[in-house]
């Protein structure tokens, strides 16, 4: 895992994708670094859910997957070990990612269940974008209604202000 702060990272692709469930949009950021190694972070959920923002590398990734039980099939718990028990959400969301990018596919008639496909196609898109020298400044998301948008790192909270009278009672 690279630190969420790593100066040496480039974005080079920022994209939007739905959540899983569908309940939710997310977006996220894919970057390099100086050795031209791929890196996932989401940065945003339309929805309720906290996640963590920590760069995931695609290799990290990767390995996890090769590590996986062969006949198992890939669920978000697969990605667990990546965040470092930091929230629930984030292995869900990452994977919600890799599906939009083409990395994962979901198992026909199975929701919840994925197989990992050799991303071709992503490497030689990432390798491009790299080529091209793209260095995209972070995407920032405005929470449109703070009580129900958020985003970010998982330890950042926003308690509800309590009302100052009760709901009124119908006769």
């Amino acid at each position: 895992m690279t630190n969420a702060t790593s100066p040496q990272l480039r974005i080079i692709k920022i994209n939007d994708c739905p959540s899983l469930s569908k309940s939710s949009t997310l977006s996220y950021h894919i970057a390099c670094d100086e050795n031209q190694a791929i890196h996932f972070q989401i940065i945003a959920n339309s929805n309720n859910g906290f996640f963590n923002d920590d760069w995931i590398a695609l290799t990290d990734i990767q390995s996890t997957f090769e590590n996986w039980p062969v006949d198992a099939t890939i669920t978000s718990f697969t990605l667990q070990s990546l965040y470092d028990h930091k929230s629930a959400n984030s292995p869900a969301f990452l994977l919600a990612a890799l599906k939009e990018e083409g990395i994962v596919a979901t198992l026909k008639g199975k929701r919840r269940n994925h197989e990992y496909l050799e991303p071709t196609g992503f490497t030689e898109e990432m390798n491009k974008l790299m080529q091209s020298g793209v260095s995209l400044k972070p995407r920032v998301v405005a929470k449109s209604d703070p009580e129900k948008s958020v985003t970010g790192n998982a330890s950042s909270t926003k308690k509800p202000t309590p009302r100052s009278k009760p709901p009124l009672k119908s006769a």
